[in-house]
């Protein structure tokens, strides 16, 4: 099990609109010491997306090239995202051609895992059955591209706070890992897996330690971060009320063969430029101390 992180780690900046690219992310990530990368791709329609442009491709081509040159290799990447069953949703036109390009991109680098989130059915019933039957026909065509491009869909859970009042009020679905697990399974191929996000289970007070057990071998990457059960704050682990101690072991014990991945940004979106590689480097450190946790070596 490696230490990764997404390269947004060192992305924002305080007034939102400055960026880190990601070929500069990445060069300070592993001089911070980390072990793999996250590409994020998922910030469809921002000044800084790389996707939109013209010559993406040439761009994804840069990536993997310093990827292999660094020596840091990009276990996973997170594709743009929104709540793509929202019938005539104004962002499908936008979002939808980004998210093939971010699976052409991620083969393109040789990313074997390609995160998405699911979709939620506006006023479904509350077992969710017009979500799954939807879910399952939306991503169909993606799993499709995957294989295409030599890549696997990681399908992540949601949880509910302010970023996701957009979705329905009863629920969003796969907030839990039943669902997940069901609609992962339905697809009944060996590309498609689930990304975990503590920080998402948190908030929906889920048992992650008999969730990871639940899902055992279709886990295939994680999202690390931290909150105090009620938003999606995205900090460091510790700084929150996640259960570290008692969660992480599970990883070992169910055999997971992917790799802890911070999904950190705010560690560091607020702070002044001259200290944001200093904590790079003690998020690093946190991290070693989870691989610790997770693996039971020291």
């Amino acid at each position: 099990m490696r230490l990764s992180t997404s390269t947004n780690l060192i992305a924002f900046r305080p007034d939102w609109v400055s960026y880190i690219p990601t070929l500069e992310a990445m060069r300070r990530l592993k001089a911070a010491g980390f072990d793999a990368v996250d590409w994020n791709l998922s910030d469809a329609g921002k000044p800084f997306f790389r996707l939109g442009d013209d010559d993406w491709r040439a761009w994804a081509e840069e990536v993997a090239a310093l990827s292999r040159s660094l020596a840091l290799p990009i276990s996973q990447s997170h594709a743009p995202f929104y709540n793509a069953l929202e019938p005539e949703s104004p962002k499908a036109a936008l979002w939808e051609p980004m998210i093939a390009r971010a699976i052409e991109a991620s083969g393109m680098a040789g990313v074997p895992w390609v995160v998405m989130h699911p979709g939620t059915y506006p006023d479904d019933a509350v077992d969710f059955r017009e979500s799954r039957r939807r879910n399952y026909d939306y991503f169909m065509p993606y799993l499709e591209l995957a294989d295409r491009f030599g890549c696997g869909i990681a399908i992540e859970n949601l949880g509910e706070d302010g970023a996701f009042s957009h979705r329905r009020p009863g629920g969003v679905y796969c907030a839990t890992f039943v669902e997940l697990c069901e609609l992962v399974d339905s697809f009944h191929a060996d590309n498609v897996g689930i990304c975990w996000d503590f920080g998402h289970a948190h908030m929906m007070g889920i048992n992650q330690r008999e969730a990871l057990r639940a899902m055992g071998k279709r886990l295939k990457a994680t999202h690390v971060a931290d909150n105090a059960g009620r938003q999606d704050e995205h900090i460091l682990p510790f700084q929150g009320t996640v259960d570290w101690r008692s969660i992480l072991p599970v990883l070992s014990e169910i055999g997971y063969e992917g790799d802890l991945t911070y999904e950190i940004h705010n560690s560091t979106s607020r702070l002044p430029d001259e200290l944001v590689d200093s904590m790079a480097v003690l998020c690093q450190q946190v991290g070693r101390y989870l691989l610790t946790l997770a693996t039971g070596r020291v």
